[in-house]
């Protein structure tokens, strides 16, 4: 389906006052300072739980990895939430890190290997956290080329969180740390990318997902 191209102030008004409001008022909330990396995740509970919690918490951008697993989700736990997410598909990590890299961040990975807490971070630079496989955790070579791993704080036998509950732990903490250093204000969105993110949502609003789809796919090199 071909969008028309209608001035943004139109596409206002094609929608109830009330919806406006919102996507309005929540898109003042994005931000891309944090971005969350799923790598070769195979269960589509867990990969659909961390996309709904990445849009609850703001976090406009999902990276997912499908090197070994094929990206996959549950509508029901979703809940749509990925309607309002850039979702970005990577048939290669090495592609996956040189795109994040290219675009600023430095790579934080999930890791029982460590000491490392979220307070050892230098949280003001533009970082892309890594979240692993169910049961082996990330690649080897993702592990081997990050710039810093982390561990959640954990103090059970068990030996680590499951995904999804990790990620929810981990935004929770993140957006603490935002408040505790200048607000979240400091890390939204610039006065250029919340237009196009305006766009972006009026459209799919208007016109449906085939018109204005969340997923984008990155092939090979």
């Amino acid at each position: 389906m071909k969008i028309p191209q209608l001035p943004l102030e139109e596409l206002e008004l094609r929608m109830t006052p009330e919806r406006l409001e919102k996507l309005q008022r929540v898109s003042l909330e994005r931000l891309r300072h944090f971005t969350v990396v799923l790598e070769d995740l195979y269960d589509p509970h867990n990969i659909s739980a961390v996309i709904r919690t990445c849009e609850v918490f703001g976090v406009q951008d999902v990276h997912v990895i499908e090197e070994i697993n094929p990206y996959r989700i549950n509508r029901s736990i979703l809940k749509g939430a990925f309607k309002w997410l850039n979702i970005y598909r990577y048939k290669e990590r090495a592609r996956c890190m040189k795109e994040l890299r290219s675009a600023g961040y430095q790579i934080a990975v999930a890791s029982t290997n460590t000491t490392n807490q979220l307070s050892d971070l230098d949280l003001t630079r533009p970082t892309a956290f890594y979240m692993g496989a169910e049961l082996v955790g990330n690649h080897p070579e993702t592990l081997a080329q990050a710039d810093i791993h982390f561990i959640l704080p954990q103090y059970g036998i068990t030996e680590s969180l499951n995904v999804s509950v990790a990620a929810g732990v981990l935004l929770t903490r993140l957006d603490e740390w935002m408040e505790r250093n200048g607000g979240r204000s400091r890390r939204t969105l610039s006065p250029e990318e919340l237009t196009a993110l305006r766009r972006e949502w009026y459209e799919r609003q208007i016109f449906g997902l085939d018109a204005r789809p969340t997923v984008v796919e990155i092939g090979e090199e």
